[in-house]
């Protein structure tokens, strides 16, 4: 049975990291070039703690895709920022949170990440659609032809990185349609969160038929 790996500089682990996965093995972070990788090479789940001031951490990130190439990497940040989160991700990492995240939370990160997803927090993955969306000069893809009309004026204004209370204020519906409209068109188009959406709505990836979905 392989484990989650926890790499920190801490002497001991956070209490919550135990609760969430009892059989984690912890590895002691002496910096990229220093550090024991050759446990790291099967772990389904790499969590590297990275503190609010650790210039290294896209050096560490490259190193780990690295030496375990087929590992999800989240980053566990004690102070979350989005400036860090983005550098995190833009260096291969597939998910970002609180280093303090409850064990529930954890699991689900776990999850997300196992399955191909990206896990960041909420005002995190509004720039990140943001930033796509302002980036988009391109033909909406033809996947959203299977969408009504008002699901693809949902859909269009997720990608753009609006929340559901923001959609509906200027569609003059509630937010449980809102919902109802974004659900219907996860699962038309084959995508599990707001993120893989904003993808295919921006022409960044194609529609793919995933097995889990997230509430939108």
């Amino acid at each position: 049975m392989t484990r989650p790996i926890f790499i920190t500089a801490r002497p001991q682990p956070i209490p919550r990291w135990l609760e969430a996965f009892p059989n984690a093995l912890l590895v002691h972070d002496q910096g990229p070039d220093k550090t024991d990788l050759v446990a790291l090479e099967n772990a389904p789940v790499l969590w590297l703690h990275a503190t609010a001031d650790d210039p290294a951490l896209s050096a560490w990130l490259k190193t780990l895709r690295i030496a375990a190439p087929n590992a999800s990497i989240v980053v566990l940040s004690n102070v979350p920022e989005d400036d860090q989160g983005m550098a995190a991700l833009a260096a291969g990492a597939s998910g970002y949170c609180s280093a303090l995240s409850l064990p529930a939370v954890l699991h689900q990160v776990a999850s997300v990440v196992e399955h191909g997803g990206l896990w960041v927090g909420p005002q995190l993955m509004r720039r990140l659609m943001q930033g796509l969306a302002v980036r988009n000069d391109t033909v909406p893809p033809p996947a959203l032809d299977s969408l009504s009309q008002r699901e693809r004026q949902v859909a269009e204004a997720v990608a753009r990185g609006s929340t559901n209370k923001e959609i509906a204020r200027v569609m003059n519906i509630t937010e449980r349609t809102v919902k109802a409209h974004l659900t219907a068109s996860f699962e038309k188009l084959g995508v599990r969160d707001r993120m893989q959406l904003s993808l295919l709505v921006n022409g960044v990836e194609d529609s793919t038929h995933l097995p889990q979905k997230i509430s939108a």
